[in-house]
């Protein structure tokens, strides 16, 4: 039987998730910047600030933390093996 590579947290495609990431953080800081100050002058530069703080703060906690702590757990929480159970007796079987 073939034995399947574990592949490390790291090594993972980010291009589809960065985008997610990147659309879920506009509409967060959109709709807080528009309930908070409603449409102002200085509208787009706010949007872009809140993008920034939003985005970073959901990919490095995505990205970055969640892995490192599964991967840390993983390695260093190894379970040890199940103990083997008792071996089974050959009882003489009981005839009617």
């Amino acid at each position: 039987m073939a034995k399947t590579v574990k592949r490390h947290p790291f090594q993972r495609d980010w291009r589809r998730d960065l985008i997610i990431a990147g659309l879920v953080s506009l509409v967060l800081a959109m709709t807080l910047l528009l309930y908070t100050f409603g449409l102002t002058s200085d509208f787009l530069l706010r949007l872009l600030n809140a993008f920034l703080i939003i985005f970073i703060m959901i990919s490095g906690t995505v990205f970055l933390i969640i892995p490192s702590v599964n991967w840390a757990f993983g390695r260093f929480s190894k379970q040890k093996a199940p103990a083997k159970p008792a071996p089974k007796r050959n009882l003489p079987k009981k005839r009617p």
